[in-house]
């Protein structure tokens, strides 16, 4: 039976497809100047692709976890890169059900709303009176460029010493500045999401005031709707897990077509027909498919106990990061798979497996889908506490 989905995420990735033929018109430049143009932004905005995870009451979708990350894939299907912009504003725009009421609409109520920014320590914020006094300087910047506001995780310090939490760790705050008060630095020359703009960000005695600023890991929701009854590290990491579920999505479909008329000399056979392109094109779509419906299957198992009001067990947050890291190493895999396959065609920079082949292997760098992080949900597995959050 086809999937059924709800009427507004169809409504949703029928403007993720009708936005193929601008974003293919665009993929060179994105190469070149290695940020979103100005008209593509504006395409992105009016789609509302920016704020997936933002209240309805703010004008955003206000999607179920799920439905938002399958219109991240797709939009990730169409370039890497673009989805990657697309999943950090959606993924930030979920921070509106962290911060007081009129921060939140302050910082999401404006159409053109994007959050950018990492979730690393930078900096510092000294207490001042009514806020905090930040600086410091951030890498992977991701969407600076249509950026109305940046992410500024900090050590909380009060006369200049750091001041310490419960448990003695020290005092973090997640604080939000607005784009005209932060440098954004030229460092985005890299192989793969070129498009991304993810440079250096940094500030320098920046005044925020307390609302607009929270901690990241007491994970208290200020919003009454289901969806923010999600716990925040689970939707923050299978979010950039969905990227390279897209990528290898295009890389797959991209093979198919090649395959069909290409041929290998000496062979008069396509490679379609190859008894081992077959095989191996069949373990890049197992591989693919395993990506995307574990991750999918977790956070939707997670989704359906928060409605139901029941917090995620620890074992349903494993699960979610088992999810994220498959995804992003089978994605990668599946990729290989076929960009092996086609041969030397692959190499070249306007074919569109390179490009799948660099920007997947760019976007599973990340510590969301980095298999080192298994360690977390294999001391879970074995009944132990999990270092850190999950």
């Amino acid at each position: 039976m086809p999937t059924v989905y709800p009427p507004q995420l169809t409504s949703l990735l029928s403007a993720v497809q009708s936005l193929a033929p601008t974003i293919a018109a665009e993929r060179e430049r994105l190469d070149t100047e290695r940020e979103l143009s100005p008209g593509l932004i504006d395409a992105l905005v009016e789609a509302g692709l920016f704020r997936l995870w933002t209240p309805r009451e703010l004008g955003g979708a206000e999607l179920d976890p799920v439905s938002g990350l399958r219109v991240i894939a797709a939009v990730s299907e169409l370039d890497g890169s673009v989805g990657w912009n697309v999943m950090i504003s959606s993924a930030y725009s979920f921070f509106a059900g962290r911060l007081p009421g009129p921060a939140a609409e302050t910082i999401y109520g404006d159409r053109r709303a994007a959050v950018a920014g990492q979730l690393q320590p930078g900096g510092t914020a000294e207490l001042i009176d009514r806020g905090y006094r930040v600086s410091g300087r951030w890498p992977f910047g991701s969407g600076s460029q249509q950026a109305t506001w940046f992410l500024a995780q900090c050590a909380v310090h009060g006369n200049g010493a750091p001041r310490p939490a419960r448990g003695g760790a020290p005092a973090m705050r997640l604080v939000f500045v607005p784009a005209d008060h932060c440098h954004i630095h030229d460092t985005w020359h890299v192989s793969g999401l070129r498009g991304t703009g993810s440079h250096d960000y940094s500030m320098e005695d920046v005044e925020v005031a307390t609302e607009y600023g929270f901690d990241l890991f007491a994970d208290r929701p200020t919003r009454t709707e289901p969806l923010y009854a999600c716990p925040l590290v689970p939707i923050v990491t299978a979010a950039p897990a969905s990227v390279p579920v897209g990528i290898a999505r295009a890389a797959l479909q991209a093979f198919k077509s090649i395959a069909k008329t290409k041929k290998s000399f000496p062979s008069t056979q396509t490679l379609s027909e190859h008894p081992t392109v077959q095989q191996e094109y069949g373990r890049a779509e197992m591989y693919a498919r395993s990506a995307e419906l574990l991750l999918f299957q977790a956070v939707t198992d997670m989704w359906e106990s928060v409605q139901a009001g029941t917090p995620p067990t620890l074992e349903q947050r494993a699960a979610c990061r088992l999810g994220c890291i498959n995804a992003g190493i089978n994605a990668a895999q599946a990729v290989d798979i076929v960009y092996t396959l086609a041969g030397a065609d692959s190499i070249f920079e306007k074919h569109a497996l390179e490009r799948c082949f660099r920007d997947v292997h760019a976007a599973t760098q990340h510590a969301a889908v980095a298999p080192k992080g298994l360690e977390v949900p294999g001391r879970v597995l074995f009944g132990m506490k999990p270092k850190g959050i999950i």
